[in-house]
């Protein structure tokens, strides 16, 4: 029987201001890994849809930030890889906010008092369509990349179950996108379901171990 990805049932979701603050936090980590990146001299057209600004001072869940040293020792394909993947959370955060848009986020640091979240039964939705998007993607990397996938049988059922799934990364469909941009929607995806995990279930610890696996049942 084919599998398809599961996402958790949640226990307790985090409340407003928790959310707020990793938000804050992931935007200042976003901040930090493009600024890390141009330094490195990375082509800019990498980067013309990264353009959240700096969002001041962090003074909550200060553990969430990037160590600054760590992050100047990174590659530029390291540098980059965290990045979508650091993007992937950040945007998602912001999802959780209503007409919040990434690249000119509201403040996080004091939010209105008309401000509200998604609902639960929305974000579960979000959860698993984002879940769904990554095996799809998982899959396409597999079979380009893995030069034994097309010799596991249980793997070629599973990805010609797949095709009936649509999967679009940056525009186009999974099947017609480049190597670059498969890797990057990937990072960027994992990044969203570690981030709506957190945000909706408080067993996940932030960036824990396990949550960017695609969980599968049968």
């Amino acid at each position: 029987m084919m599998e398809l990805p599961q996402c958790l049932s949640a226990l307790s979701p985090r409340s407003m201001d928790a959310i707020a603050a990793a938000a804050l936090a992931s935007q200042a980590n976003v901040v930090t890994l493009r600024v890390a990146l141009e330094r490195k001299q990375t082509i800019a057209a990498e980067l013309t849809d990264i353009r959240t600004p700096a969002p001041g001072a962090v003074t909550h869940s200060r553990e969430m930030l990037l160590d600054r040293e760590v992050v100047k020792g990174y590659s530029p394909e390291e540098a980059m890889m965290r990045l979508r993947q650091v993007w992937g959370e950040f945007c998602a955060l912001c999802w959780l906010f209503p007409f919040c848009d990434p690249q000119k986020p509201i403040d996080f640091h004091e939010l209105s008092p008309a401000q509200t979240t998604r609902c639960c039964a929305d974000v579960m939705t979000k959860l698993e369509q984002v879940q769904r998007i990554l095996w799809r993607i998982r899959l396409e990397m597999r079979i380009r990349f893995d030069k034994d996938a097309r010799r596991d049988p249980a793997f070629q059922r599973e990805f010609e179950d797949a095709q009936m799934e649509r999967a679009v990364v940056y525009g186009h469909d999974v099947r017609m996108c480049d190597d670059q941009s498969l890797f990057a929607g990937a990072c960027e995806h994992a990044g969203m379901l570690a981030a709506l995990r957190w945000a909706s279930d408080d067993r996940w610890a932030w960036e824990g171990p396990g949550i960017m696996d695609v969980v599968l049942t049968r």
